[in-house]
This record gives C-alpha cells, structure tokens and sequence, in this order.
C-alpha cells in the first residue's frame, strides 16, 4: 500500500500514539476466529529483520510482504487454509517468525478479553503455530513497521514538518 493510500486517520494515529499504537489482526486458524494485536517493532527488532532481509535474501520489508502475500493467494488458489512454509526459504520462515514475536502484544479470549502476551509467551506462541500462520503474522507485522516509517513523513507528524523560513 503505498502511502497516499494510507488512511489519513491511521498514520494520524500512528503519529499520536507512537510506540503505544496497537493494531488488530483477524485471522482464521483450524477454522477458528483469531484476533492477534500486534504493535510497532522497535528500531532494534525491525533494523536487524531489515539488514538480515536485504544482506542474505536480497530483499527489502517490501518485498518481503509481497512474498508473502502471493504465498497466501497461492495457498487459498490450491484451497489451503495457510502458507506451505515448506515451499519457502528456512532463513526466510525464521526472519518472519522473529518479526511476529517482536510485535506480538497479545490476543483476545473466547469473551472478547484481551490477554496481554509477554516476549517468552509471544515466542512460545509462534512456535507453536503449525503452518503460515506465523510468516503470515511476520508480513504483517513488516507492514506495520512500514506503516510507522510513513507515519513519519506524514504531514501531521512532528518530523514531517517545517518550520516556517527553514530549508
């Protein structure tokens, strides 16, 4: 999605809330509703995803996103219900896996409780996922990482802006 796309009142949240932004994400799992929050990852979990990305897969988060959403279209074209991470690169499926747990906050119970996760539970969580589902929550945790980027130059932000007679 490329910025101008973006919601106006999304990257004004982003903005806002910073570090603190959350963001839903509702997925099915053995044909069960699943609701993972997820948060921003920080500059010392996204920048060694990133380098890793572009130093041994020769891609940027951007790509990495692609990847994956074309491996969820593949899996729902051959009526899968998640990504065959067998058919992807290991080193990718672990870069992906990683980002998860970073922005991996937490999830809501059968009630609608959210359950707050802590870095050991987001782990033990991830790894358990059988399938894609862990890459697929990986693509959308580097989309939220890119969404904060543009967040930034977002006109409404403080580093977008300019002060008045400044170049």
């Amino acid at each position: 999605m490329s910025e101008s796309d973006k919601p106006t009142s999304k990257l004004f949240d982003m903005c806002v809330r910073g570090d603190r932004y959350r963001e839903d994400y509702d997925f099915e799992m053995f044909g069960e509703d699943v609701t993972a929050v997820l948060r921003p990852m920080k500059d010392e979990e996204f920048l060694p995803i990133a380098a890793f990305l572009k130093a041994h897969l020769n891609m940027d988060e951007e790509d990495a996103i692609d990847a994956v959403e074309e491996a969820k279209e593949a899996a729902e074209e051959a009526g899968e219900d998640s990504i065959d991470i067998s058919q992807m690169d290991g080193a990718f499926v672990a870069t992906m896996q990683k980002a998860a747990i970073n922005a991996l906050v937490g999830s809501y119970d059968g009630d609608g409780e959210f359950i707050e996760h802590d870095r050991d539970e987001a782990e033990q969580m991830v790894s358990m996922m059988v399938g894609g589902y862990s890459v697929e929550l990986g693509g959308k945790a580097l989309e939220i990482a890119g969404d904060v980027r543009d967040a930034t130059k977002f006109r409404g932000s403080r580093g977008g802006q300019r002060r008045a007679g400044s170049q």
